[in-house]
């Protein structure tokens, strides 16, 4: 064994070049170690900005789909909302914040507007609503955008660093960006703080409501044709609600079939604010003529409206089940020209014959007194050459092998009740009555309240086998129709006054970015 001493020696024998290297081992060892650990700190530090930034997003799917159900009836509440339920969720510990931004400006955190897809660019865009704009856009979608940066202190700051001190990097910004179009020329607006055309990245999140507004005409259908309509016929939806609210005066197509849901022969016309159809992809079969923007928005790819009166179709809420209802079987009422005119008005109740009314004058009308009718057997007929007027207040249903059947020329004055279980509709058909139904009215035509034929018809190869043919000449029903599937034939003109009854229930809302 060499002794200590011995090997002294043997290094004094060295060259002082050889002596120059000695230690430089552990040098590399240090350097190596500290960028190891930069890396390390660099893969620590990232991971840990993605969950952040993974974080930050759920807070804002959270907050968009909570304002989402409230944003075309109540803005104020949508934003409150938001707000909330994006403070529930945490990101790097802290609840994630969001600014009111009440005025609706471009890139804030919470905005309102609406959000569109156009078929033939393949490509979805989202509009900010300006209440101060002379045309303001309709309201069907929310945007939440989170950020947590060195200029906005008052969400928290930017993200603190665990290892970026090292290399003298403490923080880091995060944020998120949504294109929003301008609805004129449909260029995306610079973002204001920067001046730069954003693209979409980050947190952020777009949802719209299923429900919340009301529609005038809705076809209810989720395959094949909703609408058809023929010849030059005319459909003209006017908004009269009090306060009018542009959402409201929309005519709702909820068949998914990209080819059939709307269809025509002729050229019709459609005046509408906003037409939504939930198809995805439409080849609209027929030569419509339709108003510009912002006369009038085309919405596809929009969700299902739900069924406002579906509540009528369950067993405890039709009248057939109502004893005090029914009372006694009335049996059934004809009257034509070779009948006379009733002196008293024909009572309220069951006929299970149902009622055929084919007479009488201005001077001397078919009376109707008011009150609920139940109508099974030949059901609702009133034929072209009637005069019948109803006191105020009743409610036609038509169940069993009933048919709703209102000839063309006849007038029929009549409005819905203004209390109790069945206020607001006019006449309305047993789900499982599956006989179309039929109303062609005219310049005396007058049923105030809302129409409802929900029976599906599962075969739809002719015009016939629509739930409802629709028709006449200047005929203005007030205030709602809302059917299986609707046949306008001919050269009708149809006005509908929806006065904004019966909004569809919100009963979700969903993503769509």
């Amino acid at each position: 064994m060499e002794c200590y001493a011995n090997k002294r020696e043997h290094a004094k024998s060295l060259s002082p070049k050889h002596l120059r290297y000695r230690g430089i081992g552990l040098v590399w060892t240090v350097l190596v170690i500290f960028v190891l650990l930069l890396f390390a700190g660099l893969t620590i530090d990232t991971a840990r900005l993605c969950l952040i930034v993974h974080q930050m997003h759920n807070g804002a799917d959270a907050a968009a789909l909570a304002g989402a159900p409230w944003v075309i009836r109540d803005q104020d509440y949508a934003r409150y909302m938001a707000q909330q339920f994006a403070g529930q969720n945490n990101a790097n510990r802290d609840p994630v914040l969001l600014d009111l931004n009440e005025a609706n400006e471009a890139y804030g955190d919470i905005i309102i507007g609406r959000y569109t897809y156009n078929p033939e660019e393949g490509k979805s865009y989202f509009f900010r609503y300006d209440p101060l704009a002379a045309d303001p856009i309709p309201i069907n979608a929310l945007a939440v955008m989170t950020t947590r940066a060195q200029n906005r202190q008052d969400l928290g700051g930017p993200i603190p660093l665990l290892f970026g001190p090292l290399v003298d990097v403490l923080t880091a910004d995060l944020g998120s960006s949504c294109e929003i179009c301008d609805p004129e020329s449909y260029e995306i607006i610079p973002n204001p703080n920067t001046g730069e055309i954003p693209r979409k990245h980050g947190p952020y999140a777009i949802a719209v409501p299923v429900g919340g507004s009301g529609a005038g005409l809705i076809c209810l259908r989720h395959n094949l044709t909703g609408l058809h309509v023929n010849g030059n016929s005319t459909i003209t939806l006017n908004n009269i609600g009090n306060p009018p609210i542009f959402e409201d005066g929309v005519i709702w197509i909820n068949s998914l079939d990209d080819e059939l849901c709307l269809t025509a022969t002729g050229t019709p016309e459609i005046k509408s604010n906003i037409l939504n159809i939930a198809a995805d992809d439409i080849t609209i079969k027929g030569n419509f003529e339709f108003p510009p923007e912002p006369e009038m928005y085309i919405n596809f790819r929009q969700p299902p409206i739900p069924d406002p009166l579906l509540w009528l179709n369950t067993d405890e809420n039709k009248p057939t089940n109502n004893l005090a209802i029914m009372g006694t079987d009335l049996g059934s009422i004809f009257i034509n020209n070779n009948s006379s005119v009733p002196a008293e008005p024909i009572l309220s109740g069951y006929y299970s014959g149902g009622l055929e009314l084919d007479a009488g004058t201005e001077e001397n009308p078919v009376q109707l007194s008011s009150g609920v009718y139940v109508l099974d057997g030949d059901g609702l007929k009133v034929g072209s050459n009637a005069v019948v007027v109803a006191e105020p207040g009743v409610f036609f249903y038509i169940t069993g092998e009933g048919v709703c059947d209102i000839g063309g020329g006849a007038t029929f004055i009549a409005s819905s009740m203004t209390s109790g279980l069945y206020q607001g509709i006019i006449i309305a058909q047993d789900h499982l009555d599956l006989n179309m139904a039929s109303i062609i009215g005219g310049p005396g035509f007058n049923l105030e309240g809302a129409m409802y034929f929900p029976q599906h018809v599962e075969n739809q190869q002719q015009k016939s086998d629509f739930a409802l043919t629709l028709g006449g000449t200047g005929v203005a029903f007030n205030n709602q129709i809302i059917a299986d599937s609707i046949y306008i034939p001919g050269t009708a003109d149809i006005i509908v006054n929806y006065d904004g009854r019966n909004p569809a229930p919100v009963s979700r809302a969903y993503l769509v970015e």
